[in-house]
């Protein structure tokens, strides 16, 4: 007999979701996670002061637009979100901001300051992908991913037709294709570079998919741990044997069939239906062994693309929540949940990516960060608060990574002077604690992150729907029976969505015959 009918190796909460479906199901699942605690990019830990709960990935989340939450009844186990009605603010060096509200009439207001046409043309949007098509949209990230001739005809005669149009652009070309006023079109072009793209032609699909989840960003009550600790409830609940402090060393296979896994302390766990990987693909073959596939899978694979560029994140503990100049033009600013600056067009943001392609951190960065504790006191002392900015900056720190650590107070006293330009309270007095989370701490933590790529892989255009991670892999299942891959190496890649895990469930079930207790997305 078998120890297990299927083993998830990784413990992020895409290992976990898909090990959660497969319980339910009624089969016998273990997760291995090499940490003390799972959580991989759904951690949160007291990085500066105690009681201090800072998120070390992800801070916002998409999960709830997706149906895994209520398939599972995570609710039922301790996750909630809260929805900030202001949801964005971006702060500009003229002391003005632009701010994307949960009501679209009120981002409408607010781009009007800086252009009728980009108002009007906000709400066209909205309502077409944030509306509309926002089930389809749905059904894009939640359903194994498609060939763009099966795109085309699924859409052609519809409204839809117009998410192809984005699909040959340029970040960039997206943006400025809709909007004309260099304030509008900064904020786009941030948030899109913010979840890992590049300014670079075959991406500007990203464009309507962005514009479906812009104001529907939920804060995790409790931090993002909250998501793994109700999957590990849950998990736990369905008699899911939960391995934490282990590496994997091995994927063991015979015959051309998965059979289990062989851990770092010399214990082999055999696994009688699948092996799921929650890490990424490369790490995923070499575990199982190089020789058991073909060659041309194997090159395809080394050339798998890391990100060419990371985050650098100052998390800040504070007495009072940050207070931005631009606030005396537009006081929602104060009130919005996530706040963006450090560059004023796409001239300024294409010189600051020059330079993290060189490995140098630019003389001015710009990014995108947040006040959880505005919104979830929960997660810092009475009367206190929690806040981060994480800009975009290079892996190997002028050429090499070691100097993230060498280099870490001076990193961390630019980050403040360059946050205080644009909020009058990052001093002294009010800033209690500080810690900096690098590129390579972003790939100690999670070691699928390699090279600080906090999506898990580029999104380049051969890394992209059936590509990711590449063809002969993107359909979630690997040449050996049994074998499959449930991380954000897969489609649709990163983000705290759930997508991958959710889509190689479904993919197990319908090889292994299991029956469906969910309804699949259609």
């Amino acid at each position: 007999m078998a120890d297990y009918d299927g083993i998830v190796i990784g413990g992020g909460h895409n290992g976990l979701t898909c090990a959660a479906y497969m319980a339910k199901a009624g089969l016998h699942v273990a997760v291995v996670e090499r940490n003390p605690k799972m959580g991989g990019g759904c951690s949160t830990e007291e990085l500066t002061l105690p009681g201090f709960k800072h998120n070390t990935h992800s801070a916002y989340h998409f999960l709830a637009e997706g149906p895994v939450p209520t398939d599972l009844a995570l609710q039922g186990y301790g996750l909630s979100y809260v929805y900030p009605q202001v949801q964005h603010a971006m702060v500009f060096n003229d002391e003005t901001a632009v701010t994307i509200h949960r009501d679209p009439q009120r981002t409408a207001e607010s781009f009007k300051r800086f252009s009728a046409n980009d108002a009007k043309r906000y709400v066209e949007l909205y309502d077409l992908f944030a509306v509309e098509l926002r089930q389809l949209m749905n059904r894009f990230i939640y359903s194994a991913p498609m060939a763009p001739p099966e795109i085309a005809t699924m859409l052609t005669g519809t409204r839809g037709e117009e998410i192809l149009a984005y699909g040959p652009l340029t970040l960039h070309e997206a943006v400025d294709q809709n909007f004309e006023s260099d304030h509008v079109r900064s904020v786009f072009k941030i948030f899109l570079h913010a979840i890992a793209l590049e300014n670079i032609p075959g991406v500007g699909s990203f464009f309507p998919r962005l514009f479906s989840r812009l104001t529907r960003l939920g804060v995790p009550v409790g931090g993002a741990v909250s998501v793994t600790l109700a999957l590990e409830r849950l998990l736990e609940d369905h008699d899911c044997d939960l391995i934490r402090g282990h590496h994997v060393e091995q994927i063991t296979s015979g015959d051309g069939c998965v059979t289990g896994v062989r851990l770092d302390d010399g214990r082999v766990l055999t696994a009688s239906r699948f092996v799921a990987s929650g890490i990424d693909a490369p790490q995923t073959i070499k575990l199982a062994g190089e020789d058991n596939f073909d060659a041309a899978l194997v090159e395809a694979i080394h050339g798998y693309k890391w990100a060419n560029h990371s985050l650098v994140t100052l998390h800040l503990a504070m007495n009072h929540a940050p207070r931005f100049k631009a606030a005396a033009f537009d006081p929602d600013v104060d009130r919005s949940f996530t706040y963006v600056f450090g560059a004023e067009d796409g001239h300024e943001i294409d010189a600051m990516f020059d330079e993290i392609h060189d490995d140098r951190l630019p003389a001015r960065l710009a990014g995108n960060g947040a006040c959880p504790s505005l919104f979830d006191p929960s997660v810092a002392p009475a009367g206190k608060h929690t806040a981060f900015w994480w800009p975009w900056a290079p892996y190997a720190l002028d050429g090499d990574p070691a100097n993230w650590d060498a280099r870490r107070d001076e990193v961390t006293a630019s980050l403040l002077e360059q946050f205080g330009r644009y909020a009058t309270n990052i001093t002294p007095e009010n800033v209690l604690g500080t810690a900096l989370f690098t590129p390579v701490d972003i790939e100690r933590h999670c070691i699928n992150m390699q090279q600080g790529s906090h999506h898990v892989g580029a999104y380049i255009p051969e890394q992209l729907g059936p590509n990711r991670p590449i063809p002969a892999l993107g359909q979630y299942r690997a040449p050996i029976a049994g074998l499959y891959l449930c991380s954000a190496s897969s489609h649709a890649g990163g983000a705290v969505s759930a997508s991958p895990g959710y889509n190689a469930a479904n993919a197990i079930a319908d090889d292994l015959g299991v029956e469906k207790w969910w309804n699949p997305v259609l």
